[in-house]
C-alpha cells in the first residue's frame, strides 16, 4: 500500500473576492454576498457559518468551525497507522487559510464547492439526498454505466447534466480530473489494504475519503451526509435529514426490541460473478454484523470473523460455520441468488436456501438500493426486521430486500 503524500492542493492566486463559487443565498451572520454567493465584505472574527453540524454518531471523523473556515478531521482508514486526515473548507471570498502547524497537510477547499467528481455509491447517495447533483461534472465508469441501467442513476446523471469519466476509483483519469477542475473527489474509503484515496492524493487529486460503510453502527454510517454536506455548506439540510434517518431507525428497533428470539442469521453473497466464492459472511465487526446484534440476533459468521468488511468462506468452512442458521441475508440481486442456488446443489447444505427462508436484494432498483443503504439505515433495518419477523409488519413488503417465499 502506497504512504499516503498529504501535500497542499496548488491553487491559483485569489483575490479577496472570488470567483466561481457556488450558492447564492445571502449571508446570515451580516456578511454580504455577491450574486455567486462569494463574501464581498469579509470581515475578520465574524462567524461565515451560521448553519453548524454537530457529531453525535460517528466515531471516524469530527468537525470544527473557525469563523471563515472549518476543519474536518477523519481517520485514514486505508493507513490506520497514520496520521489523520485534514480537509480545511474556507468560505469563498475569504482568505485562504495556510496549510502550516496544526493544518499541515491538510487538503484546503473553498466553500460552497461547485464541481466534484464522485466514485463512491454511498457519496452520491448523499449528494443526491442533498439536492447538489447539478454540482457533479464526473463520474467512475461504473456509477456512470449505472445510469444505462437504473432509473436513479439515470436521473441523478440527468441532473447532473452529461458527467463525463473520469476512470474507476481504482484507476482514476489523471487528465481527465485535472481537465475538469474538479474541487474535490467523493471516494469510498474501503479500509486497509486499499489505498485508492492514498494514490489520488499522492498524484495531486483532491480525493476525498468517504468511509461511512466502516463506521461500527449503523446510525454513525447516515451521519456521514453531515460531512460530505459540509463542502457545499449545507449543514442544515444535512441535519434535518440525519434527524429524519435516525427517527425512523430507532422506531424499528423499538418496535422489534426483545421480540427476535433465539434467531441464527447470517448476512452474506453467494454470486460468483459478483466475487463471492463459496460465500462470503459478515461477522462481528462489519456495520451489517453489529445491527445483527443491536436487533439480539446471533450471527452465526461473527467466530473468527473480526475484518471490517468480513471474509470468504470455502464450502467445507461454510458448512462448519452457518451449518445451525435459520436465516440468510442475501446481498446479491434475488435473480442471481436464485441461478446460483439452482447452479450449486451443495448451497441446499443449509437450512435457510433449502426452506426458502431468506431475503435477498430486489432486482429491479437493486443499484439504487446499493447506493443508499449505508445512507437510509432506517429502510437497511425495517428491511432485516420485516425478513426477520414479518408479523411486526402486517402487509408490509420490503424496500431494498425481498422475501424469497
Amino acid at each position: 500500500m502506497n504512504t499516503l503524500i498529504r501535500s497542499t492542493v496548488a491553487l491559483l492566486a485569489l483575490p479577496l473576492v472570488l470567483a466561481g463559487c457556488g450558492g447564492s443565498s445571502p449571508d446570515a451572520s451580516g456578511g454580504q454576498a455577491g450574486a455567486d454567493g462569494c463574501v464581498t465584505d469579509y470581515a475578520e472574527g465574524r462567524d461565515y457559518f451560521p448553519d453548524k453540524s454537530t457529531v453525535t454518531e460517528s466515531e471516524l471523523w469530527k468537525i470544527t468551525y473557525h469563523n471563515s473556515y472549518k476543519t474536518i478531521t477523519l481517520t485514514d482508514t486505508e493507513n490506520t497507522d497514520g496520521p489523520e486526515l485534514k480537509y480545511v473548507l474556507y468560505q469563498c471570498g475569504t482568505p485562504r487559510p495556510e496549510a502550516t502547524g496544526d493544518l499541515e497537510g491538510a487538503l484546503v477547499v473553498q466553500v460552497p464547492v461547485t464541481n466534484v467528481s464522485v466514485t463512491s455509491f454511498n457519496a452520491l447517495a448523499m449528494v443526491d439526498r442533498l439536492g447538489k447533483n447539478k454540482t457533479i461534472t464526473g463520474l467512475s465508469g461504473q456509477l456512470l454505466g449505472n445510469a444505462g441501467k437504473d432509473e436513479w442513476y439515470a436521473g441523478v446523471a440527468e441532473a447532473a447534466g452529461k458527467p463525463m469519466s473520469i476512470g474507476e476509483y481504482t484507476d482514476l483519469d489523471k487528465e481527465a480530473v485535472l481537465g475538469l477542475g474538479n474541487q474535490v473527489i467523493l471516494m469510498s474509503g474501503f479500509g486497509k489494504g486499499f489505498d485508492d484515496i492514498s494514490n489520488a492524493r499522492a498524484a495531486g487529486m483532491p480525493g476525498v475519503s468517504v468511509s461511512n460503510r466502516l463506521e461500527r453502527h449503523a446510525p454513525a454510517s447516515a451521519e456521514w451526509i453531515k460531512m460530505v454536506a459540509a463542502f457545499y455548506n449545507a449543514e442544515a439540510t444535512a441535519n434535518t435529514e440525519f434527524d429524519k434517518i435516525k427517527g425512523k431507525y430507532d422506531e424499528v428497533v423499538s418496535t422489534v426490541s426483545d421480540k427476535i428470539d433465539n434467531r441464527r442469521a447470517g448476512y452474506l453473497c453467494i454470486a460468483p460473478e459478483r466475487g463471492c466464492e463459496f460465500l462470503h459472511g459478515h461477522g462481528s465487526e462489519t456495520l451489517v454484523g453489529r445491527l445483527l446484534s443491536r436487533l439480539r440476533v446471533d450471527n452465526v459468521f461473527a467466530p473468527d470473523n473480526p475484518a471490517p468488511n468480513g471474509r470468504p468462506y470455502d464450502f467445507e468452512k461454510a458448512v462448519g460455520t452457518a451449518a445451525d442458521a435459520d436465516f440468510f441475508i442475501v446481498y446479491d440481486p434475488m435473480k442471481t441468488t436464485r441461478a446460483t442456488l439452482a447452479g450449486d446443489p451443495r448451497t441446499s447444505q443449509f437450512r435457510p436456501f433449502r426452506e426458502n427462508n431468506f431475503i435477498a436484494g430486489v432486482d429491479e432498483n437493486f443499484e439504487e438500493c446499493r447506493a443508499k443503504s449505508y445512507l437510509d439505515v432506517d429502510v437497511l433495518v425495517r428491511d432485516f426486521a420485516l425478513g426477520l419477523a414479518p408479523e411486526l409488519f402486517p402487509g408490509a413488503k420490503g424496500t431494498c430486500f425481498a422475501r424469497a417465499s
